[in-house]
């Protein structure tokens, strides 16, 4: 008896209905995104800010949220200070206790992860190409790479991002206004887990604002008034629900107070404007003007509303680095969509099994640069000495991370303590009755306190300023605290009490 044939189904053909091959078109997006990836792996976590976040976190998982000094011996215990991003640091604490310091290393590096795969996903949505979205990624993490360490600040870029493109998606008409329900939601977590909150409220200004011109000019595809409607109702909400925060409607004094308070402005890095003399500043400076060359000469041209938010967002940048990671995340996209052919001219992607195995190659680099992969594999000694060796956590935290001049302060307590701003924020983590003179909470303590560390840490009138304040030990910076280490070594009232290679302990000699 003779039996048809029946093609047989091969397993590999069954995987690709299922779980679609990536194409080579694909791999134009995939190996910008795993570049970006394996630097945020790479990148180590500065001292600056992230350990004075995680104490907070374990304070607010073991007593709530705090809202006055408690670390800081030089302001009243009572000095009211707000903690703008207690939730993040709950959040670093959590996966602390899940996975030792390990786990916040391994949140940032999936929340970069997720974050620029986001702005891959929506330099595609405007271009159509997979190329031109890799392009837009690539200049959106290198301009970054200087902003990548572990802070608050990484539980931020989800929500922007998720803004970005829930308001170009709806402006576009690609998502109807039920997506617009998603954004108060966004906003509770948002600003109870960072200040940069206000960027989702501009973006919905601007949006706003943007589009009712084109409603009024009667561009083509502008807004009716119903969806204009619907836009400003989400964004009342989304406004309504910064309130669900622990001080409410003060959190916006924090932020202005935070954004014109002259420390801020003057001490941290960060708060300057870009320059060429860093990497991240010379990509910064050189995506603006392909920006600028493409807006210019692209073969598609910007709404009224994209061009509100690119202005908006490029002032930010300009007017300071820390801002130049939103600037990447929204203006890189509108490069792809400016050099994009129209969409009737954008072939769709075939799969193939050898774009699938070197999509897995990048999966699997990526997760072999993860914290609990990463020691094991051959990296060069010039990267690995980058570190501190941290129990447990190796190849993670940056090596002036002060570890052996705080567990010395730990086994030989007592003195009113003199510290680098930087290392302060380790010592309120390390040592069990954390009393800093000063740390990286820039807007706690008063200009004329600045003014005096300053000038200690310069050897400027050091001797009656340590009197004033009545200092017996001080842990120095070898890099940032040069001229008073030289003024202390010569000065017979102090006495080295511990050094290593990158930090020095002096104390007062007795009888002095």
């Amino acid at each position: 008896m003779h039996h048809p044939r029946v093609p047989v189904d091969s397993s590999a053909s069954q995987i690709a209905r299922v779980l679609p091959l990536p194409s080579l078109a694909h791999l134009y997006g995939l190996i910008p995104l795993a570049f970006i990836g394996a630097f945020i792996a790479l990148a180590p976590t500065d001292p600056h800010d992230f350990w004075w976040h995680l104490r907070v976190g374990q304070v607010v998982a073991e007593s709530g949220v705090p809202r006055t000094n408690l670390f800081a011996w030089t302001v009243p215990a009572t000095q009211p200070f707000v903690y703008a991003a207690w939730f993040s640091d709950w959040l670093f604490y959590q996966t602390y206790r899940l996975a030792g310091l390990q786990g916040p290393v391994l949140a940032r590096n999936l929340l970069g992860l997720v974050a620029f795969a986001l702005v891959l996903l929506e330099a595609y949505r405007r271009s159509g190409s997979w190329r031109l979205a890799g392009l837009a990624v690539m200049l959106a993490g290198l301009m970054t790479i200087n902003n990548l360490t572990t802070r608050p600040q990484n539980w931020a870029w989800l929500p922007f991002m998720a803004y970005v493109m829930i308001l170009g998606a709806f402006v576009d008409r690609r998502m109807g206004p039920r997506a617009l329900l998603a954004l108060p939601p966004l906003m509770i977590f948002w600003v109870n887990a960072h200040g940069s909150f206000v960027l989702g409220l501009i973006l919905l200004a601007l949006t706003g604002s943007g589009e009712a011109l084109r409603m009024l000019l009667r561009q083509p595809d502008a807004p009716d008034r119903r969806r204009l409607v619907l836009l400003l109702a989400a964004a009342a909400a989304t406004l309504l629900a910064t309130l669900l925060n622990p001080i409410g409607p003060e959190i916006f004094r924090y932020v202005v107070n935070l954004l014109t308070n002259p420390p801020s402005q003057d001490l941290v890095n960060e708060w300057q404007p870009p320059t060429v003399r860093s990497l991240a500043g010379r990509f910064f400076f050189l995506a603006t003007l392909a920006l600028v060359a493409t807006l210019a000469l692209g073969r598609r041209r910007l709404t009224i509303t994209d061009t509100l938010v690119l202005c908006a967002f490029l002032w930010l940048a300009w007017s300071g680095m820390r801002y130049v990671v939103w600037f990447g995340m929204v203006a890189m996209p509108m490069l792809a969509q400016c050099l994009a052919r129209p969409a009737s001219q954008v072939a769709r992607p075939r799969g193939d099994p050898i774009s699938a195995v070197i999509a897995a190659v990048l999966i699997g680099g990526i997760v072999a640069l993860q914290p609990p992969f990463k020691p094991a594999l051959n990296l060069p000694a010039p990267y690995r000495s980058l570190f501190a060796d941290v129990p447990g956590a190796p190849l993670l935290y940056r090596a002036d991370t002060p570890l052996g001049s705080a567990a010395y302060l730990h086994d030989h307590p007592g003195g009113q303590l003199f510290n680098d701003m930087v290392y302060g924020s380790y010592l309120i983590w390390a040592l069990p009755k954390p009393q800093v003179f000063i740390d990286t909470r820039i807007e706690l303590y008063p200009p004329a306190l600045w003014q005096d560390y300053l000038a200690i840490g310069e050897a400027r009138d050091h001797q009656a300023l340590l009197e004033r304040y009545d200092v017996d030990r001080a842990l120095l910076s070898r890099s940032r605290q040069a001229p008073l280490i030289a003024a202390l070594a010569r000065d017979p009232a102090w006495a080295m009490e511990y050094e290593d290679q990158y930090s020095v302990l002096y104390r007062r000699a007795t009888g002095q």
